[in-house]
This record gives C-alpha cells, structure tokens and sequence, in this order.
C-alpha cells in the first residue's frame, strides 16, 4: 500500500464550545482555531496540547461519548494541576496490568480522554 498516514486527529462532538474550551484549558490544551461558517451556525475547533490536537465541533456530525487514548508523561502532575483548578479524575490514576499507569478524564459532553503512560513498577499492578 502506498498511503502513509501522517497523523489522526479525533473529532469530539459537543453541546457548548465555550464550556468545552475552558475544560481542555484546564488539562493543557491550548486552542489553535476556532471556525464558524455564519453566526447562527455551529462552531468547529482545534485544540493542541505539544502535537497532539483534538477536534472539537457543535455540529451534529458525531455522537458524544468517544473515547479518546493519549500516551502522554507526568499524569500524576496532569492530575495534581487539575485537582488544584476542580477537576476531579474519573478514573485513577493507577498502575494497570497491562503496565501503563492512567488516568481518565470525562469532558462535560460524556466524552472520556485517557492518559496513560509507562508505570514504575508493573509488580503491583491491579485490576
């Protein structure tokens, strides 16, 4: 096969672009644009934290509630500087059998990014 895929970008649906901007605010993402074809119309964003970006989007395009997997570093400073603003893990963070050590987030449209990077100590993984 000739393609080469260069990079993958999900597209998150959600209900308020403004509400969701300020929750990606608060782990690190930064916004990249913002695009809107009329004013009456639903916005589309990227959002970028290093080189990954997510795309985040008011249209009608996509049901909510994707899950999203970022192999990342620090997810217990990640954790500690959303707990400092309010936002509480679902999920972690934790060493896991499959040795990586992850925490879950849950944006306010039901959509759930995981963090996850290489655990310490894989010798007290639990379930």
């Amino acid at each position: 096969m000739d393609t080469v895929l260069d990079s993958l970008i999900p597209t998150l649906r959600v209900a308020d672009l403004d509400r969701s901007l300020r929750f990606y605010g608060v782990l690190g993402f930064t916004v990249a644009w913002i695009h809107q074809l009329a004013p009456d119309q639903p916005r589309l964003a990227a959002v970028q934290h290093g080189s990954v970006q997510l795309f985040l989007t008011e249209h009608a395009v996509a049901p909510t509630g994707a899950v999203v997997y970022a192999n990342a570093r620090g997810v217990d400073a990640l954790t500690r500087a959303a707990g400092a603003v309010g936002l509480t893990a679902v999920f972690g963070p934790s060493d896991r059998p499959w040795g990586q050590r992850e925490v879950y987030f849950q944006d306010p449209d039901g959509n759930v990014l995981r963090f996850g990077e290489p655990a310490t100590r894989t010798d007290s993984v639990t379930l």
